[in-house]
């Protein structure tokens, strides 16, 4: 009887080891699509730089 709970134990453990492992992935997962999603936004905005109210220093004349 002891055997079977220590194997179910074992058991246990390697499961919510393997549950914690699950979890780092995604979370690893998730920043890096969240990083693909902000350069792709950073990219998008930089084509259009009056919409976030930058102006280029040509038209102060500062060239």
């Amino acid at each position: 009887m002891d055997l079977e709970a220590s194997q179910t134990e074992r058991v246990s453990v390697r499961k919510q080891r393997r549950l914690e492992e699950d979890k780092k992935r995604m979370a690893y997962r998730r920043a890096i699509e969240d990083y693909r999603d902000s350069q792709a936004l950073q990219a998008q905005m930089s084509d259009f730089p009056e919409l976030l109210g930058h102006t280029s220093r040509s038209s102060y004349g500062l060239y």
